[in-house]
């Protein structure tokens, strides 16, 4: 009985070490993370946006975005709402902001986190596929309004999906004058 005792007891140790160092190193380093995150959501908005905003959390928001953020320029005109959304993709979930006009209009759309296929899926963050999304509204398809990226349709499907996700969010909270 000894025999198997030993190996049990030194395996548990070893777990629970292993456990107490992960968990260690989560304490110190949860909250640059977040810090980190935080700031890739704020360049996101200035990309979207321009840099001469300011933007205020919006308390209530549906369970299937992140946040909405209500948009003002300096002069405290409203500019619009940025929601952050993180719909699945081929490789983990794609982080974006979506930018809409008050009249349910999209402004543009920014990726600030994606773990997609290099050279594939990851052509979803170009600059020049984002931009097709501008001035779209309603409901946007693809095929219909954009075209998928070939050879990346799922990360296409998920990027489409988020940039509806918010304009839903946005119409559901009441927060634009029109479906665009």
């Amino acid at each position: 009985m000894k025999e198997y005792l030993k190996p049990v007891i030194s395996l548990t140790l070893i777990c629970l070490l292993t456990g107490l160092i992960i968990s260690g190193v989560n304490l110190l380093t949860s909250a640059r993370i977040d810090e980190n995150l935080d700031a890739a959501e704020r360049r996101a908005v200035s990309e979207v946006f321009g840099d001469d905003i300011v933007y205020t959390a919006i308390d209530e928001v549906p369970d299937n975005v992140n946040g909405i953020y209500k948009v003002s320029d300096n002069s405290g005109g409203l500019a619009g709402y940025c929601v952050s959304v993180s719909p699945n993709g081929f490789g983990g979930n794609i982080d974006m902001v979506v930018g809409i006009d008050p009249s349910g209009k999209i402004i543009g759309v920014a990726i600030t986190a994606l773990s997609e296929t290099p050279g594939l899926g990851s052509r979803v963050a170009d600059s020049e596929y984002l931009a097709g999304y501008s001035g779209l509204g309603g409901t946007p398809a693809l095929g219909r309004d954009i075209d998928a990226i070939s050879g990346a349709t799922i990360s296409s499907r998920s990027v489409l999906s988020g940039v509806n996700r918010a304009l839903e969010a946005v119409r559901s909270a009441g927060l634009v004058t029109e479906e665009g």
